[in-house]
């Protein structure tokens, strides 16, 4: 049995690459900072690719994050965000 997964990606801005893959009942939203430098994640990026999601979990961490504000992410990191539905 297969599953079905697409991904979706934005433009990279600022050193920030972002990019959702989704399967049937969960989306992932990793986004990578190469600079060194703290960037921050405008709301309206991440909207566009995870469309009406306002919650996530970091993987990482567990750590619930709200996804309708904007998110900083630290310099020559990278995050990756679970969204269940």
């Amino acid at each position: 049995m297969s599953i079905k997964r697409t991904v979706k990606y934005h433009v990279p801005q600022r050193g920030l690459y972002m990019y959702a893959q989704s399967s049937e009942n969960v989306t992932e939203l990793i986004v990578l900072n190469s600079t060194d430098s703290e960037q921050t994640l405008v709301n309206e990026h991440i909207q566009k690719l995870l469309k009406d999601r306002t919650v996530g979990k970091e993987i990482s961490s567990g750590k619930m994050i709200d996804l309708k504000k904007d998110m900083v992410i630290p310099a020559n990191k990278s995050v990756i965000i679970e969204c269940r539905y």
